[in-house]
């Protein structure tokens, strides 16, 4: 059958997924040679006409060769993300043996004029390093890549520090990489560029991150100010024992309710994370503690104990205590802040076997469970609680107090699993997943991977929990997206419980709390068990297995275009940056700021900042990128 080209793209389609190619490319692209002699075989599954129009199109403009027998290409060019779907168009053998990329491989070596690297645009995770070795530039890479060796900055240069790419690819490679929505295995950290996106057509220019991204000049930064805000926090401090011990304090006042105790130490912790290079030395006598700002006589003795000893008696009979043991357990639990746990406390409980009898997940000592009648509450398929009455717990710290106690069993039932630590390459994985099924039921969103617990933003190896926060550049396709995705998640096995699903509500501009006003669906999330993140866990007595990855809790938040930015920032935290930046807003600028917006005070009317830095542009602040934002412990 002989290889025939599709129709060209009509050019008034009205398609969200593409442009016409004489409007997404310059006309110079046209004499193109970035695939030279490159045979591409392209999958036509899970792409319209236009898209293949266009695709064909490019590879002829740049000198490619179109192949109809896959076992002809160099390039297999495909939307389709999972092995079982690929496997219906391919051999699984011959697809171990090409380069498989999504098509913004095709249009961003088109648009820049030379073969990318295949690695970035891996269509399948499964196939990741296949594909960067029978990428058809591999051998130019290997031989053009100079050799790793220590680096030396000046001075200056150290002052001057970028802000973290999100992988080790060039700037270019970045931008790539949130065109087609997928995440690389050589990611190492991420910044304020980590924003993805399913299309990169018809997406302004404001809702995507600045390329290159924008350095943090650590040299106009004040590390004594008492606003987290204005100081940069590191990943680790030279201070970090003593950290840890008055962290131990603080987290027994807040369990025990003694907000502004805890607040107190929380401020001390904040101000013992202050960067290195501008304090670079570990404290060692009491004139290094009159150097530190904003520390009162009762915490400057317990830093006079720690210089003296290496470490804080009160911390140590506070970590040995049974009522702290007690309280902190029960509110690692999600949806028990601290008034619940001092209330099962009080009720004699002790222990998490304690409260698993107790919310009747598991049966009393001495009981069996012959029909499965306990882990059956595990296996009911989703479980929604909508509208339940949920408290912010005061400080930040401790878990949301929730006063309907259904998420709460589902979360003590799991606890096993979901206090497991989330790694950055997972995180990345999970977002990989997302946004392919985002992409199905909603081309066209931006996102961003802001935390587990607001961590993965920040630098941090390992987070709790992964938190997204997404929108689109037409507001009327955000609103009710959330609960349409959530659907479509929990259809596909991706989503067994919906603990919080809550839509947008008109803004207020007098609300005190900061449980915002921005769509959220607060769930259970477990990976396919094709993943490369799969295990196999028991079922039942029988000894049966069930292959798939660890359940995760994944917070997913959905932003109108207009706030996507505040969303953003509250959402990465830290905690007591956020907090700081919420005060210093109120005290310098008359501004109320969370997650939903910012609001001038004197009249109400709120502001809609065109990119992060506009935030710290209005409220005259310097910009502090989301590594050095670890104003906690």
């Amino acid at each position: 059958m002989p290889f025939k080209r599709p129709a060209p793209p009509t050019h008034g389609s009205s398609s969200n997924t593409v442009l016409p190619a004489s409007k997404r490319y310059r006309s110079d692209a046209q004499s193109s040679t970035a695939l030279k002699d490159i045979k591409v075989h392209i999958v036509d599954a899970k792409l319209d006409g236009n898209t293949i129009g266009e695709l064909y199109e490019l590879v002829e403009r740049a000198d490619g060769k179109l192949v109809a027998d896959v076992r002809d290409a160099d390039v297999v060019v495909t939307s389709i993300g999972m092995r079982k779907r690929l496997e219906r168009h391919l051999d699984w053998e011959v697809a171990v043996k090409k380069a498989i990329v999504t098509p913004h491989w095709i249009r961003d070596s088109v648009e820049r004029g030379e073969t990318q690297p295949c690695g970035e645009y891996a269509s399948l995770q499964d196939l990741h390093d296949e594909t960067v070795q029978n990428c058809p530039d591999s051998q130019e890479q290997d031989e053009a890549q100079p050799e790793a060796g220590p680096s030396t900055f000046s001075e200056s240069e150290q002052n001057q520090l970028p802000s973290p790419p999100s992988s080790q690819s060039s700037s270019s490679q970045t931008k790539a990489a949130y065109r087609k929505g997928k995440s690389t295995k050589s990611s190492k950290s991420v910044s304020s560029s980590s924003i993805r996106s399913t299309s990169i057509v018809n997406i302004p220019e404001y809702l995507l991150p600045p390329n290159p991204p924008i350095p943090t000049d650590i040299s106009k930064l004040d590390y004594k100010s008492r606003y987290a805000c204005c100081r940069p926090s590191p990943l680790v401090c030279p201070n970090q024992g003593l950290v840890e011990e008055l962290n131990i304090i603080r987290k027994s006042r807040e369990v025990e309710g003694e907000a502004r105790s805890a607040l107190s130490y929380e401020r001390a912790i904040s101000v013992n994370m202050i960067l290195h290079t501008a304090y670079p030395i570990r404290i060692s006598s009491l004139r290094h503690v009159k150097e530190i700002p904003h520390i009162g006589e009762k915490i400057t003795g317990l830093v006079q104990e720690y210089i003296e000893s290496g470490k804080i008696s009160e911390a140590r009979v506070t970590l040995a205590s049974e009522r702290y043991q007690s309280l902190t357990a029960f509110t690692a639990i999600y949806g028990i802040g601290p008034n619940t746990a001092r209330t099962l406390y009080a009720r004699g409980l002790r222990t998490i076997r304690d409260l698993e009898v107790w919310y009747g997940i598991r049966p009393p000592d001495g009981e069996e469970d012959d029909e499965g009648v306990y882990a059956q509450q595990l296996q009911r398929g989703i479980v929604t609680v909508e509208g339940s009455k949920r408290r912010p717990a005061r400080g930040g710290h401790g878990g949301a107090e929730v006063e309907d106690e259904s998420w709460m069993k589902i979360a003590l039932g799991l606890r096993e699993e979901l206090e497991i630590k989330v790694p950055r390459d997972e995180v990345e994985e999970i977002e990989r997943v997302i946004g392919q099924e985002l992409e199905e039921v909603q081309p066209g969103c931006v996102w961003t991977i802001v935390g587990g617990r607001n961590r993965y933003r920040r630098g941090k190896p390992m987070s709790n929990d992964v938190d997204i926060v997404f929108t689109h550049p037409d507001a009327e396709k955000v609103k009710g997206l959330c609960g349409r995705f959530i659907n479509r998640l929990y259809e596909r096995g991706f989503v067994s419980h919906v603990m919080h699903l809550s839509g947008f509500h008109a803004h207020n501009a007098l609300r005190t709390t900061h449980w915002d006003s921005l769509e959220k669906a607060l769930t259970v999330f477990t990976l396919p068990e094709d993943s490369h993140f799969a295990q196999d866990f028991p079922v039942g007595k029988e000894g049966k297995v069930q292959r798939r990855g660890v359940r995760r809790r994944l917070d997913l938040i959905f932003a109108l275009p207009d706030v996507y930015w505040t969303a953003v920032i509250g959402w990465t935290g830290s905690i007591m940056f956020q907090r700081d930046l919420r005060q210093w807003a109120k005290d310098k600028k008359g501004y109320k700021f969370d997650s939903s917006g910012i609001t001038r005070r004197r009249d109400s009317k709120q502001l809609f900042p065109k990119s992060e830095k506009d935030v710290f542009d209005l409220f005259g602040l310097e910009w502090v990128d989301p590594v050095w934002r670890n104003a906690d412990a």
